[in-house]
């Protein structure tokens, strides 16, 4: 018996093929939908176990006998739409993060030689005034 894999997300993880049809920023885009789809199938399934933990066994509205893999796909292809739509923006900020890797090499790390120190924290630690006097 000869078992065949026919598809899923295992067989759409050649980096090679994804850059070549949808270039480096559109890979990447793909890339990061999909782990936003695999932590919200995960987030999804944590949270039914918990609700299903806390449920009352002799409700007429848990039925244990067909649940099991019919949830677990709803929730796969729930987590695989919510990503596509943006569904918890991770997959934008993953995107923005990483893509700074594919920029030049100008300026590997923000450093500034006549200070000698470091400037990418800086804007975090400028704080903005709070009141009607500071503009």
């Amino acid at each position: 018996m000869k078992v065949e894999n026919t598809g899923g997300y295992l067989n759409k993880l050649n980096a090679e093929d994804l850059i070549k049809a949808n270039g480096e920023q559109g890979a990447l885009k793909l890339v990061s939908q999909q782990f936003e789809a695999q932590f919200l199938q995960t987030v999804l399934k944590q949270m039914r176990s918990a609700t299903d933990a806390m449920s009352d066994e002799d409700s007429p509205l848990t039925s244990k006998s067909n649940d099991g893999i019919y949830q677990d796909l709803h929730d796969a292809e729930l987590a695989s739409r919510l990503s596509k739509v943006n569904g918890m923006g991770l997959a934008e900020v993953m995107t923005k993060q990483l893509s700074r890797s594919f920029q030049s090499a100008k300026d590997p790390v923000a450093f500034d030689p006549q200070q000698m120190t470091t400037t990418a924290m800086q804007p975090a630690l400028i704080l903005r005034p709070i009141g009607k006097d500071f503009k």
